[in-house]
């Protein structure tokens, strides 16, 4: 599914915008995205930001961290985030990036409902490792889920215009996959007003998992 995800994204990478990585017309939440991440973060944190977009949200937090490392596959996106000494930008597979570095946090907003579960458990054990061991690093998810059962999507979107793709896991599958990995969830948060969540199957939570 990362292939076909990065299909989709090379697609609406050559028509790029800086809004252009929030596909449903008219919701950028992003602001509540920023005020999440910063109740767990402080001005001394260090964040890795998968899937970072056109840093919707990375603008919104950088000035009130230390630093914040952006993983991106493709450039057309990146290039609308900040230029600022705090940001560094790496244009990257998630699967294949790497680092020595250790992080406070973690953050995937809007990214892993498209990869499936076996994609999903790879890159939370991927990523597991560049968290700060001491106090424990914290890894801050947040997508749509399934409110009862696994939601896969598959075919052409009538709102994207083209080949869509994403796995909506239940909810309680996906804090279990983190469990399972050694976790503790701390939170489980409906983080959006009730109008963000247009599907009667789906739902918008962020998951916060905590480094045992």
């Amino acid at each position: 599914m990362n292939e076909k995800a990065l299909e989709f994204f090379g697609a609406l990478s050559k028509e790029a915008r800086e809004d252009s990585v929030k596909l449903a017309n008219n919701t950028d939440f992003s602001e509540l995205d920023a005020k999440f991440i910063l109740k767990y973060a402080n001005e001394k944190s260090h964040i890795l930001d998968l899937g970072s977009g056109s840093g919707l949200i990375v603008n919104k937090i950088y000035p009130y961290v230390e630093k914040i490392v952006c993983v991106d596959f493709y450039q057309e996106f990146t290039k609308f985030i900040a230029k600022n000494e705090k940001i560094t930008i790496i244009n990257e597979d998630l699967f294949s990036f790497n680092t020595q570095e250790k992080f406070d946090i973690v953050s995937a907003f809007g990214v892993m409902h498209y990869v499936n579960e076996q994609e999903a458990q790879e890159l939370y054990q991927k990523y597991q490792q560049f968290l700060k061991p001491q106090g424990g690093g914290l890894f801050i998810i947040k997508n749509q889920f399934g409110i009862k059962e696994t939601i896969n999507v598959s075919g052409y979107s009538q709102e994207q215009k083209r080949e869509y793709y994403s796995q909506y896991r239940y909810i309680e599958r996906e804090k279990q996959i983190l469990k399972d990995l050694g976790f503790e969830i701390i939170e489980v948060c409906d983080i959006y007003p009730k109008e963000a969540n247009r599907w009667e199957n789906t739902h918008f939570w962020a998951i916060v998992g905590k480094l045992a």
